[in-house]
């Protein structure tokens, strides 16, 4: 991911975060772009920006911030070829134990998680604010 992707990602962002702004992720996906390079990736399909995924680290735990594809490029395997691309990298950086939160009305992506072997461990109520609960999915590295 490049800093000029940014306006772009910052769109696709809301597939997966529908309680926030595009203003305010936008700041997020520039922090982690910067602390995470090597883990902010992009998905071009005739060379605009089809969708991205973005994780951190933290010792042998890792968060997969997000995954999101363009609507009209889902069913593609894009995102499939994004979170292979991703899991590897944090298997480089000595991630044992891959985490997702999903937001609950993003709940369709769940069988996405789930025919790539990620399990729902739980969930909270309001971890994004006041009626904006997550849903926890959990994958250990093999």
């Amino acid at each position: 991911m490049r800093g000029s992707d940014l306006d772009t990602v910052s769109e696709l962002a809301m597939l997966a975060n529908p309680f926030t702004t595009i203003e305010k992720y936008r700041k997020h996906l520039l922090d982690e772009l910067k602390e995470n390079p090597d883990l902010s990736l992009v998905a071009f399909e005739n060379g605009r920006v089809a969708g991205y995924v973005q994780a951190e680290v933290h010792n042998d735990k890792a968060m997969l911030e997000d995954i999101a594809v363009a609507k009209e490029h889902q069913g593609k395997g894009i995102g499939k070829l994004l979170l292979d691309k991703e899991l590897k990298a944090l298997k480089r950086k000595g991630a044992k134990i891959v985490l997702a939160e999903v937001h609950y009305k993003c709940a369709s992506a769940i069988p996405f998680y789930y025919k790539h072997n990620f399990r729902i461990i739980g969930f909270v109520q309001d971890y994004f604010g006041i009626g904006h609960d997550t849903i926890i999915l959990k994958l250990v590295l093999q």
